[in-house]
């Protein structure tokens, strides 16, 4: 048809331009009033690089997700390239101690990661070389912490008029940060995060363990923030209705990681003291304890349930004292002497 008739495929090629246009300056002009207009005054000036960036990210994303590409796929250069230079351009003009860097990089990095792979982390290293997941992952590691200290900051963003993707979902973005961390941490190049050589990396390295131990208690500190004080979102986040891939899961099943992670290297080192470790022994059971009980009460799929009792197996301390009934498949053979 285009072949006959040159003019009515330049007609197309025009209404396609057009539309391209309407459309990104439609979006452009939407977050302009977002996030320079409604934007608290220190903000605007590194927001008028977010929004370009913001821009150049939707496509990004959208092929990212689309066709399962990795994020350094040469094919996402006009995208990715424009994206990652305004993403920089505007962190320099935000103080290192700005809290909506964390929600910055949360769009514009773990989240591309997340399209990239569907949500299962723990392959960073094996996708993108080690150098490249060591450094995104101390990022990870410096924007929980970010976020935990600056998250009244941007909840008095968002109740002055200043609310957006940026300064709403927060718990639900920390989750990510901790579920992320949790599972990448080991940069093992074979990409599974539950091998004997990462149980041995966290049981050995006091990098790790003060690392999680900081988890912990920014972990601790958040959900009780949003617990108290936004009730709300925190009903709709850790939520069982949400099903088997979700947050809910998430949260209790990371909790059993890195109290395990904690553990580990304490009982290595002898550190461990039964009074003083028991909050993460408390921890665990609980979170175990929760999570059985949704697994049998929302008929999660055998399969699932069968996945998340090899992780209890696996990352399992024996108590030689008392009763323990957990059956124990840990790689380390942990155990401790404790009557509780």
């Amino acid at each position: 048809m285009f072949k006959k008739n040159p003019k009515l495929l330049k007609k197309w090629l025009y209404i396609v331009l057009f539309i391209f246009v309407l459309q990104n300056s439609f979006s452009f002009y939407k977050d302009y009033q977002v996030h320079i207009i409604n934007a608290p005054e220190h903000l605007k000036e590194a927001n008028r690089d977010y929004i370009i960036a913001k821009l150049f990210a939707n496509y990004n994303a959208f092929f990212i997700e689309t066709f399962r590409m990795q994020t350094d796929n040469i094919l996402l250069f006009p995208f990715r390239e424009p994206m990652l230079y305004f993403y920089n351009k505007g962190l320099e003009k935000l103080p290192k101690d700005e809290p909506i860097r964390a929600s910055w990089f949360n769009e514009f990095k773990l989240m591309m990661h997340n399209y990239s792979n569907k949500g299962k982390y723990g392959s960073l290293a094996r996708d993108y070389g080690y150098e490249y997941a060591r450094d995104f992952v101390d990022e990870v590691y410096f924007n929980i912490e970010l976020l935990n200290k600056g998250k009244e900051k941007l909840n008095e963003y968002s109740s002055s008029g200043y609310k957006n993707e940026l300064t709403t979902t927060l718990l639900q973005t920390f989750i990510h940060y901790v579920n992320f961390y949790t599972n990448t941490y080991h940069l093992n190049l074979e990409g599974y995060p539950m091998t004997k050589e990462n149980l041995i990396k966290v049981s050995t390295y006091l990098e790790l363990y003060e690392r999680f131990k900081n988890i912990d208690a920014w972990s601790d500190e958040f959900i009780l923030y949003y617990k108290t004080n936004y009730s709300k979102e925190y009903d709709a986040i850790i939520n069982p209705n949400r099903g088997w891939y979700s947050d809910y899961r998430d949260y209790y099943l990371n909790n059993i990681k890195f109290s395990s992670y904690i553990l580990f290297y304490e009982i290595k080192y002898n550190r461990f003291d039964c009074e003083n470790s028991k909050k993460y022994l408390e921890k665990i059971a609980s979170s175990k304890k929760i999570l059985r009980e949704f697994v049998d009460k929302y008929n999660v799929s055998s399969s699932n349930k069968e996945l998340m009792e090899r992780i209890i197996r696996y990352l399992d301390i024996k108590n030689i004292s008392g009763e323990d009934f957990e059956k124990n498949e840990n790689p380390l053979n942990l155990s401790i002497d404790c009557k509780y």
